[in-house]
C-alpha cells in the first residue's frame, strides 16, 4: 500500500513538473492592446466623425505591430455575407517612456502609404484613448482635438470574444 501511495505521489509530481507553465501576462502596451476594439468616441477637430449607428460598424484590430481599421457595411454580398472594407493598414509603435505615452502609425497602403502620424495614448484596462494628428501636423500634447488642429481624439473599448 505504501508503494502505491509513493507511486501516485511520484506520478502527480511528474505531471505538475512537466505541465506547461502558465502564460505570461502581457508585458508591454503593444502586447496589451492585441485584439478587437470598437469605438466609443471618434472626433476630428472637435466634431464627431460619424453618427453612433455608423460607429457600431467600425472595428480596429491590433495584430502584433499592425493596426487594421475595418468598416462592416450594412449591405450583404451576393452570398448573403457582410461586406467588410479595410479602411486603413498601418504599422504601429507604442512608446510608454514619454509623458504622455506616444504612439506612431506608419501607413502601409493607400494614399498615405509611407507617411507617419504621431500621437499620444492612454491605456486603462479595456479602454484605449488616442489623440493623433494628420500626417502633416505636429503631435498633440493633450487629449484634445480643437478646431483647425488636425487632431483626432478617439476612445476605444476592447471587444471580448
Amino acid at each position: 500500500m505504501i508503494r502505491v501511495g509513493a507511486l501516485m505521489s511520484a506520478l502527480a509530481f511528474g505531471a505538475v513538473a512537466w505541465a506547461d507553465p502558465p502564460a505570461a501576462a502581457p508585458s508591454s502596451d503593444q502586447d496589451k492592446v492585441q485584439g478587437y476594439w470598437k469605438p466609443l468616441q471618434c472626433d476630428y477637430e472637435g466634431k464627431a466623425m460619424m453618427p453612433t449607428d455608423i460607429m457600431k460598424q467600425v472595428t480596429v484590430v491590433f495584430d502584433k505591430d499592425q493596426y487594421h481599421l475595418y468598416f462592416k457595411d450594412s449591405k450583404l454580398d451576393k452570398d448573403g455575407k457582410p461586406i467588410i472594407f479595410r479602411l486603413a493598414l498601418a504599422s504601429i509603435q507604442f512608446d510608454p517612456s514619454t509623458t504622455p505615452k506616444s504612439i506612431t502609425f506608419e501607413f502601409a497602403e493607400g494614399p498615405l502609404k509611407g507617411k507617419k502620424s504621431h500621437g499620444i495614448y492612454e491605456l486603462a484596462g479595456n479602454q484605449l484613448k488616442m489623440c493623433y494628428c494628420t500626417t502633416d501636423k505636429p503631435k498633440p500634447t493633450k487629449f484634445e482635438s480643437p478646431a483647425n488642429s488636425g487632431h483626432f481624439l478617439e476612445t476605444w473599448a476592447r471587444q471580448v470574444k
